[in-house]
């Protein structure tokens, strides 16, 4: 059977799961919260109203802020690496994306050949839907990874290219050019993206605005505000749905 197990998430407050892989793809969405995936040599953020999918044995963890609803599916292995991308994705959950899973997860669900059909139009819709763009690369090259990590760990630190090629043994010119080379993006693109990244996380687990701006570097929080809508097209108050929190349970 293609479409092996669904399960209901729920969870409230900090929750990290460690790297691990599973025989069946998995496919997750998101109806309240933010959570954070980490995949393929890069992280990803999905706020509410994101699905992802995490093609079989692929090495991924997650990590939640706040609370959290979803709903997790896994699908056959053999069906997966046929039917749905080789790599991770992460888009936003259309209206007929989320039909055809309110079907598939539903006390009438289809089974047999018209399961088949429907997954079929599912995997097709979901081919066909633009990935999310709330994607940070993380470069592969030790002493870089070393650094994107740190700043990761510390967003408000705003050492600049001269001390951090100095903290790591690397010229500011190799620095630039190989960070840029790996990850697509220079360090200030790569550093502005990790904080709204962080940002989002944050305002998910019921931090302040102004807590935020500051903990993260930012200058004000008017400049915070600013980056934030010419980013993500609002505020940072507008962004995520009131009532975040979830009933307690596990993110696996």
């Amino acid at each position: 059977m293609s479409l092996k197990q669904t399960r209901q998430l729920s969870h409230t407050g900090i929750r990290e799961r460690r790297p691990h892989r599973h025989d069946d793809g998995q496919l997750f969405t998101i109806q309240t919260g933010v959570v954070a995936i980490e995949a393929d040599g890069g992280r990803w953020v999905m706020p509410t109203g994101c699905i992802a999918w995490i093609p079989p044995g692929v090495v991924h963890g997650a990590s939640v802020q706040g609370g959290m609803l979803g709903t997790s599916l896994y699908f056959d292995g053999a069906w997966s690496r046929v039917s749905m991308p080789g790599t991770v994705k992460v888009a936003r959950l259309s209206p007929l994306l989320d039909a055809l899973l309110v079907t598939l997860t539903g006390n009438e669900a289809p089974a047999g050949t018209a399961l088949d059909h429907y997954l079929a139009v599912f995997a097709d819709a979901f081919a066909r839907q633009p990935a999310q763009t709330l994607f940070l690369p993380m470069p592969r090259e030790r002493r870089l990874m070393r650094m994107a990590t740190r700043m990761l760990a510390a967003p408000e630190d705003n050492t600049d290219l001269d001390g951090w090629a100095a903290r790591i043994g690397m010229s500011r010119r190799t620095l630039t050019r190989r960070f840029q080379a790996e990850t697509g993006w220079t360090v200030g693109q790569w550093r502005q993206q990790m904080r709204l990244l962080a940002a989002m996380e944050r305002l998910a687990a019921g931090h302040s605005v102004t807590a935020i701006a500051l903990d993260l570097g930012y200058a004000s929080v008017s400049s915070f505000i600013a980056v934030f809508r010419r980013y993500l097209g609002t505020t940072p108050r507008a962004y995520l749905p009131a009532g975040n929190a979830g009933r307690s349970g596990s993110l696996r």
